[in-house]
């Protein structure tokens, strides 16, 4: 029933009453909004939104975008549990979305596509603007003036429903990854709330066929290779609207067993130090959204609740999503157990091809896969060491989103490229993106763990490339064996760390740990490097240990003590 798709909305209040967390957001959320208020609401320009088909550039126009959808949040919250003067704010806040000439970002949007195409693109925050408001509407109707509720009606219609019903293609309708499960979730929510009954039986096999595709996009051991990150937000919205349609019709999602297997996903990649396994274009830091992690435990036993000590807070996320932030008020659950990290052993996706090793000293991690997945880095046979919340070897995840960052230019870019990633340099060249680049898995346990990855180089003489870990209390021990048909030009071993490398003899320190190598075998230069990840910039230091004497069979060994 209608009514009854998100009643846990009517429960936010009591939430707060009863959560320390809660409240101490509340508080957060109060003061900016009292901060905003003396703000006036910017509008979106045209000449912003032309910078990214000129530049490239995505930030000018999506600052002010986002802005937006921060005072959506905090003004809807706000306006539901206090009431007053928030209302009047809330609705200004509205109707600057509504003003908006599209949803969509211009990242998103053919420059040659007609007016009418651009205003109604369902891109991303399209759809998630179109369920913002369909479930804004839903939780403040009663208070929001009748001018506001129906341009609500008026505008998800016009840009969501008919759109979507008129059977025009999207990019994401049969795509695999994160949009399918934003997209269609989102969609499916607009006419849940908003649409005829008619109208949802005619679009929901076609949605149900794109939530199909995102579950195709995973392998049966339930991992996400887009990373941590966009398992949050493809799998959070894959979650919202599970629900809504449970409590819609009945139909339960949640009874699938690889639904199951990618919702315990979370709790593996959380690292010591509240770290996580950056791989893809994703933070090294774990943070999880509390209410999705709280509505799954009582979905899944097995669901581990992480600690508040790494729960998101309200503006943690800088797009500003609402079906997040509103659900971290209404699905919280007071009296759930939370757990800090303390898990160790070893977990193999075998279908991911990732593996990660958690002991009592370290984290370890690495992959293998190819080099043509979504959110793709040229990084086979990479790992990280995480000791005590120090990245002693890392990924240095995302760069800045642009234009080119998802073209042609992709590996032009330092994040991506395999020179951001613990792989070796051979002859001078770099891995190579594309599926026939590749890696494999041989062997993987507590103890050992071996990488076959010469096809991730273009080498063509390269015969042999395996990499192996041997896993011990207080080291892990690092053996490369290469094969050439002919003897190559150069190999340099390259490492790379959040912690600035000290040299010494036979040595390289980083942070508490040390890099044990043949100081008479290799020359060693160490570099640092400064990027740009979208939110600010990020330092990472290189170890290069070059070999002085190269031949066609060699056996390289390494050691890390923690």
């Amino acid at each position: 029933m209608k009514n009854e798709l998100f009643a846990e909305i009517t429960n936010i209040s009591e939430n707060i009453r009863r959560d320390q967390f809660l409240q101490k957001q509340l508080q957060v959320i109060k003061s900016a909004g009292d901060e905003m208020k003396n703000t006036p609401i910017e509008s979106l320009l045209l000449s912003d939104f032309e910078i990214f088909y000129k530049t490239g550039s995505r930030q000018e126009y999506e600052d002010r975008y986002f802005e937006h959808r921060k005072r959506l949040n905090t003004y809807a919250l706000l306006a539901a549990v206090c009431g007053g003067e928030y209302i009047s704010l809330l609705q200004d806040a509205v109707w600057a979305v509504l003003d908006e000439f599209t949803w969509a970002l211009p990242a998103h949007i053919n420059r040659n596509e007609s007016i009418f195409e651009k205003i109604t693109h369902i891109d991303l925050f399209a759809a998630e603007t179109g369920f913002a408001l369909s479930e804004i509407l839903y939780m403040t109707e009663d208070i929001l003036a009748p001018e506001v509720s129906e341009r609500i009606k008026y505008e998800v219609r016009r840009r969501i429903i008919e759109p979507y019903l008129s059977g025009r293609k999207n990019t994401w309708d049969t795509i695999e990854n994160n949009w399918a499960a934003v997209c269609a979730g989102s969609v499916g929510a607009v006419f849940l709330y908003l649409a005829e009954e008619e109208e949802i039986k005619a679009a929901m096999p076609r949605l149900m066929k794109t939530i199909s595709c995102y579950l195709d996009g995973f392998g049966d051991d339930g991992a996400c290779v887009e990373g941590i990150n966009y398992w949050t937000y493809g799998f959070g919205y894959f979650v919202y609207f599970a629900e809504l349609l449970r409590r819609y019709c009945g139909d339960d999602l949640f009874a699938d067993e690889k639904v199951k297997r990618i919702a315990l996903f979370q709790q593996k990649m959380r690292l010591k130090g509240n770290k996580t396994v950056p791989f893809s274009d994703c933070s090294d830091n774990f943070h999880h959204r509390s209410g999705l992690s709280h509505f799954l435990k009582g979905k899944y036993d097995e669901i581990i609740v992480p600690d508040d000590g790494c729960a998101q807070g309200a503006y943690g996320d800088n797009c500003h999503r609402y079906a997040h932030f509103i659900r971290d008020f209404a699905w919280r659950d007071v009296s759930l157990q939370t757990e800090a990290n303390d898990e160790y052993g070893c977990e193999y996706f075998k279908d991911a091809s990732w593996y990660i090793n958690k002991t009592e000293k370290y984290d370890f991690a690495a992959k293998a896969g190819t080099n043509n997945e979504s959110h793709n880095h040229n990084d086979i046979g990479c790992f990280i060491i995480n000791a005590g919340g120090q990245n002693i070897i890392t990924d240095p995840g995302r760069g800045e989103y642009t234009a080119d960052y998802f073209g042609e230019g992709r590996y032009k870019y330092f994040a991506p490229s395999a020179l951001a990633h613990s792989v070796p340099i051979i002859n001078g060249r770099l891995q190579k993106e594309g599926e026939e680049h590749r890696g494999s898995i041989k062997q993987a346990d507590d103890k050992r763990l071996v990488i076959d990855f010469a096809e991730a180089y273009e080498a063509g003489e390269l015969l042999l490339l395996e990499r192996t870990f041997d896993f011990l209390a207080d080291k892990i021990t690092l053996t490369d064996r290469m094969r050439f048909q002919d003897i190559p030009e150069s190999i340099t071993e390259h490492f790379v760390t959040e912690e600035r490398p000290e040299k010494t003899d036979g040595m390289v320190r980083i942070g508490g740990s040390r890099l044990i190598y043949d100081a008479e075998a290799f020359g060693c230069r160490v570099s640092e490097k400064t990027f740009e990840t979208g939110h600010g910039k990020k330092t990472v230091y290189m170890i290069d240990l070059e070999l002085l004497e190269v031949k066609k069979d060699i056996e390289l060994n390494f050691a890390f003590i923690i």
